[in-house]
């Protein structure tokens, strides 16, 4: 499992490319296109600029499960 962080300045849909890019060990460029499994728009606002700590999103994006919450934080982990 990896656990990183998201902010203001940094909005969780950008926060889960980075993480994922770090775990697959990829370039965030070459990694499918984020808005192909779920609506980044969407995703940052529901959570920037202030966010529920009971608000969780989870979903799969290249094969590993990510979750975000409104604590800031983004985990990716493998699918079950």
């Amino acid at each position: 499992m990896f656990r990183t962080e998201w902010s203001s300045e940094r909005p969780p849909s950008l926060a889960v490319v980075e993480a994922v890019a770090t775990v697959t060990d990829s370039e965030p460029t070459k990694l499918p296109l984020l808005n192909d499994a779920i609506n980044t728009d969407a995703l940052d606002t529901l959570f920037v600029p202030e966010a529920d700590d009971q608000l969780r999103v989870s979903f799969v994006y290249d094969g590993l499960d990510i979750t975000v919450d409104g604590e800031g934080s983004v985990t990716v982990s493998p699918v079950e």
